[in-house]
């Protein structure tokens, strides 16, 4: 992930970009506390959840056109399939 600040808000925030559609982001208190949005769903809200911000989401955008921002590759880890015969048990 690398460090990335609004350039509404300044808030800091780490992104992971793997493709156009797909955008990793960590926020920390203080990014969100710094965030316009997020401070504006709050004042209608206090429990507000804000599942994304625009101005955030234009500056990841510009950064990665700007090459300031690099994708990364996503690697999942690799898992060997059950088998049939395989059970499966809740962790306790």
């Amino acid at each position: 992930m690398q460090s990335l600040d609004c350039r509404a808000c300044a808030a800091r925030v780490h992104v992971a970009k793997y493709s156009p559609a797909h955008t990793s982001i960590q926020w920390t208190d203080s990014a969100r506390a710094a965030c316009h949005e997020i401070a504006a769903a709050r004042d209608l809200d206090p429990a507000a959840y804000v599942m994304r911000c625009a101005a955030l989401d234009c500056t990841v955008d510009e950064a990665v056109s700007e090459g300031k921002l690099r994708a990364t590759m996503r690697v999942e880890p690799s898992v060997r399939p059950l088998a049939s015969e395989d059970t499966v048990t809740a962790a306790r």
